[in-house]
């Protein structure tokens, strides 16, 4: 366990972590009390790292390549995963706090982190760091309120329909489902936290695309997801997805969606997302709940059609952050493809 009175004083000064800089400050100073180990952080702007993490040891000299993010969730492990081609060095996750329970996962997959409890993992023979056990002193940081339920409804919608930041806030209230005074606090807030800048007679653009996409991946399956759900449910029939009598508002998501989007992934579950579940859309199909069933029904939380709405499949985002959470080796490889196909060219637009 590492335990160091200095510990506390550096947490207290470091105040509320809002972004990654300050992170890596605390950080910074964090291993500083690590005992025959010199760090050294350089940011960096690379797509797939936000810093290399240089350790001396002696005349040995290892480099990682950091992510840098405010909380660690299995949604941040999956783009984590996704993105482990890319990394020039070994990799290390760098965040502010990671639960025991998280911990244990990310040693089970060897994944490097470290804290600003002071917690680490860093696996590099015959480099070794293992701590363990040491609690944050912070209470734990609010989320931001445009990763709240109303703003996550709007960022999915901004992020699905490039351009819309110019359309009235009436409009864009009806094509998030939230209510109308919840679009200017968002608004602001994006233009606050440096994703909606002005340009000139265009008038604002969203811009830094694809961290805002990163964030709503990871703040969605915490904040949205949870309250969306209906239920887990199985079907009494054989061959069910054959037979199935579909619901004029229900849409694919997920392993199914994504089978209907790339062709490649063999769905093992099946995700709807539905405006309205009817007793008679459940009855029809002779689905009945299961709390391991392998159909999982959600509620529908946009009012917007895209080019995929004809084919009963949700918008490519969406599938991407199902896919993500599951952290099925599977699922990442089929998230990286619609990525690639979907996502990446519109995220890119400035």
């Amino acid at each position: 366990m590492f335990i160091n009175s200095e510990h506390d004083d550096i947490l207290n000064k470091a105040g509320r972590m809002n972004n990654k800089s300050a992170i890596l400050t605390s950080i910074e100073s964090v291993v500083k009390l690590y005992k025959g180990l010199n760090f050294e952080f350089n940011e960096v702007s690379d797509s797939y790292a936000d810093a290399v993490m240089t350790i001396k040891c002696d005349n040995a000299v290892w480099n990682f390549d950091a992510g840098i993010k405010s909380t660690i969730n299995p949604s941040v492990i999956g783009q984590f995963l996704q993105k482990l081609p890319l990394y020039k060095n070994p990799p290390v996750l760098i965040t502010s706090y990671v639960n025991s329970k998280m911990a244990e996962e990310l040693r089970s997959r060897n994944i490097n982190f470290i804290d600003t409890a002071g917690n680490a993992f860093v696996y590099s023979p015959p480099l070794v760091i293992d701590i363990q056990g040491n609690k944050p002193i912070q209470k734990e940081q609010q989320v931001n309120r445009m990763y709240r339920s109303s703003g996550l409804k709007i960022i999915f919608t901004l992020l699905c329909n490039p351009g819309l930041e110019n359309v009235d806030y009436r409009t864009l209230s009806k094509m998030s489902n939230v209510a109308l005074g919840s679009v200017g606090w968002v608004m602001r807030d994006l233009k606050q936290n440096g994703y909606l800048k002005e340009s000139g007679k265009k008038g604002y653009r969203l811009v830094n695309k694809e961290d805002l996409l990163q964030q709503w991946v990871s703040n969605y399956h915490n904040q949205l997801r949870p309250k969306i759900t209906l239920g887990r449910y199985s079907s009494i029939k054989e061959n069910w997805i054959n037979s199935l009598e579909i619901n004029e508002t229900m849409l694919w998501g997920s392993e199914y969606a994504a089978k209907i989007i790339t062709n490649y992934l063999r769905p093992e579950q099946y995700t709807m997302y539905i405006h309205e579940l009817k007793t008679e859309f459940l009855i029809k199909n002779r689905f009945h709940k299961m709390p391991d069933g392998n159909i999982e029904i959600l509620n529908k939380f946009w009012s917007f059609d895209n080019e995929w709405t004809n084919q009963h499949v949700v918008p490519p985002l969406l599938i991407y952050a199902d896919l993500i959470i599951s952290k099925l080796d599977r699922n990442i490889e089929t998230a990286k493809m619609i990525y690639d196909k979907e996502l990446i060219g519109v995220i890119k637009q400035d």
